[in-house]
């Protein structure tokens, strides 16, 4: 998700210009074009040059990262990557007075009085208070306290939201509020007795984070009463975690039934507890149940398998399970495989997938209990992607590409092929050891007249080109098998 709009206006569009340049596989840019996309004016772009570079400075360290415009057309980075923009981005964000007064209004107010936050904060009154006014309409107009999930409790909705907002911002970077870092680490100590395996690096900041935000919520007094996942009930070490939190919280937070459930559940639902505990909770709740019996039915009905009966549905059926259920619960909109400009990728080398995802969205956006937006959308396609590339093995898709390699030179030069091939295989490639009716492409180092299938001589190793001219024509092949399944008004590149 993407936060600049905390960001002042500056900080946003020098957020927005080193991105444009962090997409550029030569990181340069053209000045030109960067007048035209943020109307500025050449003085303008100087300010913004000058800027970002002290920015770039700020936070760079050891190995000074840097915008260069010794040709006076372009600029061009260098030193500059995803993790440096991410440190940008903290920076940015630490020094808007919006985030600032977004602090107070959901960690302090309760605690502090305007006063004494803006004294604490060394920050003009009169600055604090426009932001202060400002928070609320910037929130809305961003859809901050609209539910994205089945639940539309206005504290879990809330609090979902800002962990969002911390975990996509200090993720890598740095640890949020480092005052609670010991508290968070007894918590984190006492959870761990009760996973089935050590947690991993991924794992330790998504918990961290989140645990930070759920103490500073219960600390300003807001305070879950109901219980919102009244089906997802602990087993008897979970019950047994709920005492030692207990014990461990201060006195000052009204720990209840209620917040147990709510992190209960999203060390269930997150896979913290287990795949089998996982499975478990997405059996409970209807809807998690009714998405993935519409997906299954989509794909064994959709005419892309040669057969079904052979499909590992047990596996197929626990990776779709668990994708709605986070989807449903704790979505966590990711900042990573979001980029919508890859799905054409994936829906040249997997069409048959593509067609079956594409209509189980476009079926989801149909209901009115759901709001997918495009992050969302471009998420679904690929979790559902990668599910389906992990448990239907290619021999099974109406789309697979039999190749027989056969080099006159003998088996070295054929295994060298076939090897090389083997990493073509998630685009659904069968390799055959003979000729047979079911092969499409022949490949040699000679044209053979007994051959009456597509063929491909390279006479010498080949070159990139000759793979690229080779993935034309396997995607020709899986196309052409396919012509009774892929609407043709559709090219299936889009999920909006």
């Amino acid at each position: 998700m993407n936060y600049n709009y905390l960001f002042s206006k500056n900080d946003a569009t020098c957020f927005d210009i080193l991105t444009m340049l962090n997409t550029r596989s030569d990181m340069r840019i053209s000045k030109h074009e960067l007048n035209e996309q943020f109307d500025l004016t050449n003085y303008q772009l100087h300010k913004f040059f000058n800027s970002i570079n002290a920015d770039l400075m700020q936070v760079s360290g050891n190995e000074p990262a840097y915008l260069d415009e010794s040709d006076n057309l372009h600029w061009q980075a260098f030193q500059v990557d995803t993790l440096l923009i991410q440190r940008v981005a903290l920076l940015y964000l630490n020094r808007s007075p919006l985030y600032v007064a977004l602090e107070y209004n959901f960690f302090y107010d309760n605690l502090y009085t305007q006063k004494e936050y803006v004294s604490a904060n060394y920050m003009s009154t009169s600055v604090f208070y426009r932001a202060s006014e400002n928070l609320e309409k910037t929130l809305n107009a961003h859809h901050f306290y609209t539910a994205s999930t089945l639940f539309a409790d206005d504290e879990f909705t809330t609090r979902l939201h800002l962990f969002q907002l911390y975990y996509t911002v200090y993720n890598t970077v740095e640890v949020p509020f480092a005052d609670l870092t010991n508290l968070v680490d007894r918590l984190i100590e006492v959870i761990s007795t009760i996973l089935p395996k050590q947690l991993k690096p991924t794992q330790l900041t998504k918990l961290s984070i989140f645990l930070r935000v759920w103490l500073l919520r219960m600390n300003n007094h807001h305070i879950l009463e109901n219980v919102i996942f009244d089906s997802l009930n602990p087993d008897q070490s979970g019950k047994e975690l709920y005492s030692l939190i207990d014990d461990i919280l201060v006195k000052g937070i009204k720990f209840n039934e209620a917040e147990f459930n709510y992190l209960y559940a999203f060390l269930l639902t997150q896979g913290f507890l287990g795949e089998s505990l996982q499975s478990g909770a997405a059996t409970s709740l209807p809807t998690v149940v009714q998405l993935s019996n519409q997906f299954i039915h989509n794909i064994l009905h959709q005419n892309i398998l040669v057969q079904t009966s052979l499909i590992n549905s047990d596996a197929l059926w626990q990776r779709i399970l668990n994708i709605h259920l986070q989807f449903m619960t704790f979505f966590i909109e990711p900042t990573t495989f979001i980029n919508p400009n890859q799905i054409n990728f994936f829906s040249e080398l997997y069409p048959a997938f593509d067609i079956s995802i594409h209509q189980t969205i476009d079926e989801l956006k149909q209901r009115r209990d759901l709001k997918i937006d495009q992050h969302m959308s471009v998420n679904l396609y690929f979790s559902y992607m990668f599910a389906l590339i992990n448990s239907i093995p290619p021999e099974l898709m109406k789309d697979q590409v039999h190749i027989c390699v056969d080099f006159s030179q003998g088996t070295l030069y054929t295994d060298y092929v076939i090897a090389s091939l083997q990493s073509f295989s998630h685009a659904n490639i069968i390799l055959d050891v003979l000729v047979t009716n079911k092969t499409d492409i022949y490949i040699s180092d000679f044209h053979s007249p007994q051959v009456h299938k597509q063929q491909v001589v390279w006479q010498d190793p080949p070159t990139s080109l000759d793979w690229t001219k080779l993935a034309d024509i396997i995607l020709s092949v899986k196309k052409r098998k396919l012509s009774g399944v892929i609407p043709k008004e559709s090219d299936g590149s889009e999920t909006n």
